[in-house]
């Protein structure tokens, strides 16, 4: 099995098998390796594009993606960075930037997409698409077309601002069978971190940040946005995601979910990770009504999760009343082994688990067990939803009993700094 190097000073005319023959681009990686090869990303270095892998032969020889030599971690990017003089006035203080344009902008220029999940001016996240010109008002308000990305400002965006990124519709990293991807930093994408379905991959040390946004495509609901860190299809597994730090993501940092379920979603470790101002943290739901199908021997376990709902995404988002740690949407296949245990969760803007249909519909086998809560003075523990009192006094007694259900005066993290 092979091992490649890039690094953003490198040569695609290179070997790539030495870091001083290292390969330049993930364009160049996608093309070329096989599957049970390792790639190693130079620290310190940025690079652009989605990775696409080649299927590991075997468990025990994953494809791997990792870093090399010293420093912080590789970044890997989808961020568009608009190029000064490359904005033009359409009037009324709007102005448009030609996304299929390359000679527009920087960063990603091998992807091209105008499907925009967010902003990134000088350091500060604008999610406000308005998905339509006649409802541009605020500064950095935005919608897009086709072809261009219009945004309302008061003066040219070049001479606001001389770093103005844009996350578009372009996945990081697509799952692949028998893979292993530790030490690389995520970022800058309206889409996934990483998603698909896949069985054996392991994702360690990995750091996922400023993910989602964009518009779902196909989804029946117009203008439904998305974005998440780690999304496991239907299907999948024996995935472990461990020591990983999540952040700044429109929806949630580790989510299973799918239809037309055959089996489910088996042997999938979610351990000892960090996630805070996601939307949530972690996410399940299902489709499908095969008999033995579902989640089997899942867990989440060893994570903290802090300030679930204090999100870039929570003022733009239709479905506010969601901001919680642990989601729980439709869950129509039969089994959900699941153990939620070990856990610290501090702090959520709604309450710290939801239910689509109240914590009634919390199926048995979803176990929460030894995990610590951290509430505001007078917060729920669960989204009632139309829940009785009695199924949710009953329900709080059973966590209660379990857990650690704490209480406490907060400082507000949109008024902090």
């Amino acid at each position: 099995m092979a091992k490649y190097y890039i690094a953003a000073d490198g040569c695609d005319c290179k070997d790539g098998l030495t870091p001083e023959t290292a390969w330049k681009t993930i364009a160049k990686a996608n093309r070329t390796i096989s599957g049970g090869d390792t790639v190693s990303f130079r620290r310190g270095d940025t690079f652009y594009g989605r990775i696409m892998p080649p299927k590991g032969p075997d468990p025990a020889t994953p494809t791997t993606y990792t870093a090399y030599g010293e420093g912080p971690k590789p970044v890997v990017s989808q961020y568009k960075t608009a190029l000064p003089g490359a904005w033009e006035d359409t009037g009324a203080g709007v102005w448009k930037l030609d996304l299929l344009d390359t000679a527009g902008y920087t960063g990603n220029t091998t992807e091209p997409d105008t499907n925009v999940g967010f902003l990134k001016v000088s350091g500060m996240i604008h999610p406000r698409n308005r998905f339509a010109p006649e409802r541009l008002e605020r500064q950095w308000d935005y919608w897009n077309d086709d072809r261009f990305v219009y945004v309302k400002t008061d003066a040219d965006p070049s001479s606001l601002s001389d770093d103005i990124k844009l996350a578009c519709n372009i996945h990081c990293m697509r799952f692949a069978d028998n893979l292993l991807v530790e030490n690389i930093v995520f970022q800058g994408t309206g889409a996934h971190g990483i998603c698909g379905t896949v069985h054996h991959a392991t994702v360690r040390n990995c750091e996922f940040h400023e993910i989602g946004g964009s518009r779902l495509p196909g989804y029946p609901t117009p203008n439904t946005r998305y974005g998440n860190g780690v999304e496991c299809w239907s299907d999948s597994s024996d995935v472990l995601v461990e020591n990983c730090r999540f952040s700044g993501i429109y929806d949630v940092a580790i989510t299973m979910q799918g239809n037309q379920v055959t089996s489910g979603w088996v042997n999938m470790v979610f351990r000892n990770n960090v996630m805070w101002n996601c939307q949530q943290c972690f996410e399940i739901w299902s489709s499908g009504d095969q008999p033995d199908t579902g989640f089997r021997n899942c867990v989440f376990e060893n994570n903290v999760c802090i300030d679930s709902g204090y999100c870039w995404g929570y003022d733009v988002r239709p479905n506010k009343g969601c901001s919680a740690h642990l989601l729980l949407y439709g869950l129509e296949c039969p089994l959900c082994d699941i153990i939620i245990r070990n856990n610290t969760f501090y702090r959520a803007r709604v309450a710290p688990i939801y239910k689509s249909g109240g914590p009634g519909e919390i199926p048995a086998d979803y176990r929460i067990t030894d995990n610590t809560f951290l509430l505001d003075p007078g917060q729920d523990i669960a989204f009632r939803q139309n829940c009785a009192d009695t199924v949710y006094n009953g329900y709080f007694a059973r966590l209660a009993a379990e857990n650690r259900i704490l209480t406490c005066e907060f400082t507000d993290p949109e008024t902090a700094h």
